[in-house]
């Protein structure tokens, strides 16, 4: 995969655009003018050399070669046509990229070496014109060749051609001049009848006579004439001149065919949609939390008499002292926040001299020549933003509230440090909120699913109607909002850990974990958010317990019974290779689900230059193994294990595709972080106590310190 990313690079750069360049299982190269699609095989077997050669040569015909049917025009085979328009293409390229000159002379020497055009122990003289053209141009004259001084003209007309049409009519004019030269030959003399030996009797001839006779008696029937037939069309074959190619282009073609894998695999290529209307799958702040205000006040004045005002008191003081008790890590957040920032800004901090005499230093004007003012100049620091991406999925449930406790922290953080954010939770729930706005069942029909879906040909789906990002916290909101939206997600959180006297909000409920889903859309949300709020760097959050849900791209079918194609998911397999066009990038897939998210990763940061990633993963020690083996290399499991141990939280060193990484215990990250001793406790007890209470603030720490080098 390496070295085809690599070529189709290069393919790109040589063709001075950004052409779709795409591997296959396929015999030959080729190229579609209209859709700019270079179709290369998968040369496994070639070398480096050869694989350059064969690279230049088909971005050649890309650059040089007309789109348009020349054979109704030009009386004359094609082998002839395309053994003089490679030597006009190569010959082009190697002048627009010196540098070729010697992959195609490498190339092609190692691949005469290896026999690809069929000429070993062979004489040149009985080769046609056009298959001595075609090896003089692409082994060398050191071959020498030999070219009469009529056929010299065509070698010399080939060199300096310019143009298609130049092409064509030397490709006529050898053609032609091949043509007089084969009628010109004499023909080979058979013996007369009239000259046989001497000697023979009639007896012997009326004996021969009968023997043919029974032959042909033997062969009549069906498959005697079976037989007779094929012997006409092999006649007419022979008596009527077919149309005429080279030999050894031909054979240079089948030979090529080697260099192939039989048995690899023939891809699908898969992209990201090249647009997405952002608020068909994102439900802004302000719906989301209309809806969850309008669904409470439906519950609470649906109580027929009874009085539900204080259903939601637990709740409510759960959260005032989650807010009392934040504020400590917020402001310590706040405070390393610009520790570091003041630190980098010395580290970057440069001095000038102003001009301006510095009376201090006049004393030493005859041994010192600096005796000038110095100002220092500090430069200015990056506009950050931050994005979060929060795991909305059933598995969270344990966790839900502690993870919500942490991201409300964050944003917290960054209010008070004036960074810009968006949180959003990916689900595929929200959609009956939608439904139920426009008055429809919550449940949808199988073919209003299909009618629906936004399935494109391949392209990665994104469920149309069904998956959704849920705007919970913006930065865009006033003091007043923002606080309704930290209460709002704080008691959907809430009541997924504890029996409550309120219900869960439709639409808002944990759902499935389409989380590579939301990663691509943070391909259309990343440029969105820079500009609105004119960032130049933009970090990711994505905080989760899991893998994601199987991801698929649309595929074309053909119905047999209603005679119709049709575009059906299907799911991303190690036969699909992600390709980004606006970055020239391929990725292969495989089957493994981490893997997967692996890949959309690096693709979101390749695209997006600059964006950090920051994984947060809330698990249980047992598996620690299998997060690192997918995300990063169980080299340093042992290193991983060991802090894992003793902090309940560890960092992943050289993570594949994220920025940094983190591992966090779902035991440790809701702990009781306070200071808590009884009055009149000993020294001891208060020694127990205080450890406990780092011990426990440790995990949460890391979760809150993680970014904070990242925007400092």
């Amino acid at each position: 995969m390496l070295t085809q990313e690599i070529k189709g690079n290069l393919a790109r750069l040589l063709a001075t655009e950004n052409l779709i360049v795409e591997h296959r299982k396929v015999p030959t190269a080729s190229f579609d003018v209209d859709r700019r699609v270079l179709t290369l095989p998968n040369w496994d077997r070639a070398s480096s050399v050869v694989y350059d050669m064969l690279v230049g040569h088909e971005v050649g015909h890309a650059l040089f070669t007309p789109n348009e049917d020349w054979t109704a025009k030009h009386d004359c085979p094609k082998d002839f046509i395309n053994v003089i328009e490679d030597a006009r293409i190569e010959k082009l390229m190697k002048r627009k990229y010196p540098g070729l000159r010697k992959s195609f002379a490498g190339g092609y020497k190692e691949l005469n070496d290896k026999d690809f055009f069929g000429i070993e122990g062979e004489d040149f003289d009985t080769f046609s014109l056009i298959d001595r053209i075609n090896l003089h141009f692409k082994i060398g004259a050191s071959a020498m060749l030999p070219f009469s001084i009529e056929e010299q003209v065509f070698v010399a007309r080939t060199d300096v051609a310019e143009t298609f049409e130049e092409v064509c009519q030397i490709a006529v004019d050898v053609y032609n001049f091949s043509k007089q030269e084969k009628e010109q030959e004499p023909a080979p003399q058979e013996m007369p009848a009239a000259e046989q030996q001497e000697g023979e009797s009639e007896e012997s001839v009326d004996e021969q006579s009968e023997q043919q006779s029974q032959q042909t008696s033997e062969v009549s029937g069906p498959s005697g004439q079976q037989q007779q037939q094929q012997q006409e069309e092999e006649t007419d074959e022979i008596d009527e001149p077919g149309e005429e190619g080279s030999e050894t282009q031909s054979n240079f073609d089948k030979a090529a065919e080697q260099l192939t894998n039989r048995y690899a695999n023939n891809p699908v290529y898969v992209e990201i949609p090249e647009s997405v209307d952002l608020p068909t799958y994102i439900a802004d702040w302000t719906e989301v939390h209309d809806w969850i205000d309008e669904y409470r006040n439906n519950f609470l004045a649906g109580g027929e008499g009874i009085d539900r005002s204080d259903r939601y008191d637990s709740v409510d003081k759960s959260y005032r002292e989650f807010r009392k008790q934040s504020q400590k890590e917020v402001n310590y957040l706040v405070k390393e926040f610009e520790c570091r920032k003041s630190a980098d800004a010395y580290a970057r901090a440069g001095q000038s001299k102003t001009g301006v005499l510095d009376t201090t230093k006049l004393h030493t004007y005859k041994y010192n020549d600096d005796i000038f003012k110095k100002v220092t100049v500090l430069p200015d620091g990056k506009n950050h933003g931050l994005l979060f991406l929060l795991d909305w999925s059933g598995s969270m449930q344990r966790e839900i509230l502690a993870t919500v406790k942490q991201l409300l922290n964050l944003t917290a953080f960054c209010k008070k440090v004036q960074i810009p954010f968006e949180v959003y939770a990916f689900t595929n729930e929200f959609y009956a909120v939608r439904r139920a706005k426009q008055g429809k069942n919550e449940y949808i029909s199988n073919e209003e699913w299909f009618a629906k879906t936004g399935c494109e040909e391949g392209k990665v789906f994104l469920q149309k109607d069904m998956f959704h990002l849920m705007n919970f916290v913006s930065s865009r909101s006033n003091s007043k909002d923002y606080e309704r939206q930290c209460l709002n997600l704080y008691r959907e959180a809430y009541a997924y850990c504890y029996h409550v006297a309120y219900p869960t909000t439709l639409g808002c409920t944990l759902s499935g974990t389409p989380l590579n889903e939301g990663i691509v859309m943070l391909n259309y949300i990343i440029p969105q958010f820079k500009k609105q709020n004119d960032l130049q760097k933009v970090n990711v959050c994505i905080l989760t317990d899991g893998e994601a849900c199987q991801s698929s791209y649309g595929r074309k079918y053909y119905n047999d019974h209603t005679d119709e194609y049709y575009v059906r998911p299907r799911r991303l397999d190690y036969n699909t290779i992600l390709r980004d066009r606006s970055t020239g990038r391929v990725y292969s897939m495989t089957d493994g689900w981490g893997e997967m998210t692996n890949t959309f990763i690096q693709q979101l940061k390749d695209r997006n230059a600059g964006v950090n990633v920051l994984g947060f993963r809330i698990m249980g020690g047992n598996g620690l193994s299998g997060f690192v083996s997918t995300y990063a290399s169980l080299a340093h499991y042992d290193q991983v294990q060991k802090q894992w141990k003793k902090d309940k939280s560890a960092v992943i060193p050289f993570p594949k595709s994220y920025t940094a990484l983190y591992a966090i215990s779902n035991n440790a990250i809701d702990e009781d972080v306070d200071f808590d001793v009884e009055s009149g406790a000993k020294k001891g007890e208060i020694s127990k106590a205080f450890k406990k209470m780092l011990k426990g603030k440790s995990a949460n720490k890391k979760l809150l310190n993680s970014f904070v080098e990242y925007i400092a």
